[in-house]
């Protein structure tokens, strides 16, 4: 079980520091060194991360684990369009945990989480875009009630990749069937 809760501006350099971490764990085999460090610096520098948090249009969410250590975190960003569809609402920008963390349930407990604040905010729907290449992230998405919608160009500084639009559709203010499941 992991304690999930809004992010603050005291929270700058704990995002920063998981953010990086998770990041380079997750996607450094699809940048140069040099590139994923430029990106990084520029996604996590402090000043983007404190015009963030402060945005009344973005929710950063942080995740511990029952020890209170920060295993994960997320940004989403409200009433949002989806692009190739146009339909507004909650974009999942970001969902990282520590690869140490994987296999516990975490992510589909951020998701229920975060299922449950589009719909308290009045979203009818959650979107997000995943690398094409990860079929996993694909498969764990579409196993929670994404739909995946086409594909929107994306490129770091070594390979031109692709990423997929998935949409999960919020109908009678209630979640995906799977959603709500705790594992």
């Amino acid at each position: 079980m992991i304690n999930i809760r809004e992010a603050g501006t005291a929270d700058l350099s704990t995002l920063r520091e998981i953010g990086c971490q998770t990041y380079r764990e997750h996607f450094s085999e699809i940048w140069s060194s040099d590139g994923i460090s430029d990106f990084l610096d520029q996604d996590f520098s402090p000043s983007a991360l404190e015009s963030s948090l402060n945005s009344l249009n973005q929710v950063w969410l942080v995740a511990s684990d029952e020890g209170g250590k920060v295993v994960g975190f997320s940004k989403i960003n409200l009433s949002k369009p989806v692009p190739i569809i146009g339909e507004v609402g909650l974009e999942l920008q970001k969902i990282y945990f520590l690869k140490s963390e994987a296999e516990r349930g975490y992510g589909k407990q951020l998701l229920s989480y975060i299922y449950d604040l589009a719909i308290k905010r009045g979203e009818s729907l959650v979107w997000l875009d995943v690398l094409k290449t990860n079929s996993s992230a694909r498969r764990f998405y579409a196993s929670l009630g994404f739909q995946e919608r086409g594909e929107i160009p994306f490129k770091t500084d070594m390979a031109e990749i692709g990423m997929m639009v998935m949409v999960c559709q919020l109908s009678n203010n209630t979640l995906p069937h799977h959603a709500s499941i705790a594992s």
